[in-house]
């Protein structure tokens, strides 16, 4: 037998994907990371570059002034000197400024000189006639070529494999006489560290697309599992309400077993007196009768229960339904009983059958009433609850209260604490509230008697 494939439990799914999403946003963390410092070392270049190149201006124009005959004709000699004044200028001013290079470019004769590269090590970088390095002299050359012919400063950040560098120069001149441009420049990123930031990238890179891609893939498996889970909590669900209703059946039949036996016995009794000739009267045709009607009220009240629904519910006002309800409530209780009223005025219209609230607030003022023999208050209150999801209708009573036991079972079928009580009415009440996407509770008062609540919600769910 082919054994079924094993499915991964939905814990370890989850912990995946998180872990998966959590590596990927790690990796794109570490990368945005880079890039905002790669992008402050540039702002700070810039800064820097600035800096440096305002002073190797200011220093190369006081080196010059110093130089007998300027700016006239000049011969070797005199630019050797020249080239050994700036020199020394750049090396001092650069020496405040790690990683930055820089000199100066003369326009008369085309030359670089006095570059310097104070916090560099000599080597083949370096060139001997006072220039910038071998691999960036072109690009060195164009920008100080296009500060002087713009008379201003120009900034640029380029890719000189294997380095990426910040290059920043400005003209130079002298009693309005332009001389040339000095530069400065600074390596943003050393070979060593571009390679290595490269391969950084591409790293996470390729992790952050492998765990989105994973996480991608485990989500669907995953929203496959919530989808079986879904299938399968529907099918529990219809198989728990089919066990509440087959139990749900079982008590009511018990019920109407219970609740029939006693009328049929006594109908039995009377049919068994008058087949031997005895007790037919006036007195047991009146006892026969009233069994009869006992068996029709039962009867009545189980297809009243079974039918307990709320047909085209509309929006409609409660508080009307509730001072109506305790009109007719009012109409039939003995006068020592006294029904007040406490209504909101403010309530949402909520959706319902009013002729089926009333009958579930009939019920519950007459057994109010019906708790107090000797009398007392019924107050109906209606109230919005917490959050604005439903309102409420509070029945309350100056009665005895529930007693202790009865509450858990006040709203089963055939549960009734009178004699002459069918234990219909609470149950019918609250499969109508149920009907109504709504519940009934009962409750003992602090003080003293008892009080149901009618919730109903504002909104039916199904049509949120």
């Amino acid at each position: 037998m082919r054994r079924p494939p094993r499915r991964i439990p939905l814990p370890v799914q989850l912990a995946a994907v998180g872990l998966l999403l959590a590596g990927s946003v790690l990796a794109l963390g570490v990368t945005v990371a880079s890039v905002v410092r790669r992008e402050g070392r540039r702002l700070s270049a810039e800064r820097d570059l600035a800096i440096a190149g305002d002073r190797l201006g200011a220093r190369g124009v006081a080196a010059l002034a110093e130089v007998p005959n300027w700016p006239g004709t000049l011969g070797p000699a005199q630019w050797a000197e020249i080239g050994r004044r700036l020199k020394a200028a750049s090396t001092a001013t650069l020496a405040d400024f790690r990683g930055v290079e820089g000199g100066y470019f003369a326009l008369e004769g085309r030359r670089f000189l006095g570059s310097a590269f104070p916090t560099r090590r000599p080597g083949p970088a370096a060139r001997h006639d006072g220039g910038p390095p071998p691999l960036e002299y072109d690009l060195v050359e164009t920008q100080v070529d296009a500060s002087i012919r713009k008379a201003q400063p120009t900034f640029l950040v380029a890719n000189v494999p294997p380095s990426l560098v910040a290059l920043r120069t400005a003209p130079v001149a002298l009693e309005g006489r332009r001389l040339g441009a000095t530069w400065t420049m600074t390596r943003l990123v050393n070979p060593i560290d571009q390679d290595r930031a490269r391969r950084g990238y591409a790293l996470a890179a390729g992790l952050a697309t492998l765990g989105i891609g994973s996480a991608v893939v485990l989500t669907s498996g995953l929203v496959r599992s919530l989808s079986r889970l879904g299938v399968e909590r529907a099918r529990l669900q219809a198989e728990l309400r089919r066990g509440e209703r087959l139990a749900a059946l079982g008590k009511l039949v018990a019920g109407v077993a219970h609740e029939v036996r006693n009328p049929l016995a006594g109908i039995r009794a009377i049919a068994q007196l008058w087949r031997r000739g005895l007790g037919r009267d006036d007195e047991a045709l009146g006892h026969l009768t009233d069994e009869v009607d006992r068996l029709e009220a039962i009867v009545s009240r189980l297809l009243q229960f079974s039918r307990a629904e709320a047909p085209e519910r509309a929006p409609a006002d409660l508080d009307a339904v509730v001072a109506e309800a305790a009109r007719l409530a009012a109409s039939t209780a003995e006068p020592n009983v006294t029904f007040t009223l406490d209504l909101d005025g403010h309530l949402p219209a909520v959706p319902m059958a009013p002729a089926s609230i009333v009958q579930v607030l009939r019920n519950l003022t007459a057994n109010a009433a019906q708790a107090m023999p000797g009398g007392g208050v019924v107050r109906l209150s209606t109230r919005r609850e917490p959050g604005g999801w439903g309102v409420s209708v509070v029945v309350a009573d100056t009665g005895p209260g529930l007693a202790p036991g009865v509450v858990e079972h006040l709203f089963e079928p055939f549960f009734t604490t009178r004699p002459e009580g069918t234990g219909l009415g609470l149950a019918i009440a609250r499969e109508i509230a149920l009907a109504h996407r709504g519940d009934l509770t009962a409750a003992n008062l602090p003080g003293g008697g008892a009080a149901f609540t009618l919730t109903l919600p504002v909104a039916d769910p199904g049509d949120r």
